[in-house]
């Protein structure tokens, strides 16, 4: 294994500077990665703000913590918030906080009311209270990411045309 350990990983991480509890440790969950096959669920909450480069011995530690999350996803075992996350985009085009705190109620798995009641709060704060408790909508863009999923899970062989393309990268106002 090339990382030995130096903490630079850690020392740089966003989330390990926050976290009061002291659990996030890339360094730590790197090493158990690597020589015990340990899966961390911890990896869920990196940021992916990728100030862990800086590694003197170029292991990547974010690449390591993507790789635990696929590692997870590919047993079927992603965390309940994930899941719903993706369903939500996957339906609506865009994340609407609503549907997916309804998708996390209804699994059972909910996250700590403090983080709902933040994030509602930043809702009615940013978009006004109508806008908080108003009826879902799907984006303008959710047919084009209902085939980005279709393609990323193997379910269709769709194939955009490259004018079906700079149509709807005008249409999204993305220049091409």
């Amino acid at each position: 294994m090339k990382c030995y350990q130096c903490g630079t990983c850690t020392a740089d991480c966003t989330y390990a500077n926050m976290d009061e509890s002291g659990n996030f440790n890339p360094r730590k969950m790197i090493l158990e990665y690597f020589e015990e096959g340990k899966l961390s669920e911890l990896c869920w909450l990196c940021a992916e703000c990728f100030k862990c480069y800086r590694c003197p011995r170029d292991v990547k530690p974010y690449a390591v913590l993507a790789e635990m999350r696929a590692e997870f996803i590919r047993m079927g075992k992603a965390p309940a918030y994930v899941k719903a996350f993706v369903e939500t985009v996957k339906n609506y085009g865009e994340l609407d906080e609503t549907v997916f705190f309804l998708k996390l109620m209804k699994s059972g798995n909910m996250m700590d009311m403090s983080i709902v009641i933040s994030s509602l709060k930043n809702t009615i704060k940013n978009r006004g209270l109508s806008k908080a408790v108003a009826l879902p909508k799907k984006s303008p863009c959710a047919k084009e990411v209902s085939k980005i999923f279709s393609i990323i899970e193997g379910k269709s062989n769709v194939e955009l045309k490259a004018e079906d393309k700079s149509r709807s990268i005008a249409a999204a106002g993305v220049p091409a």
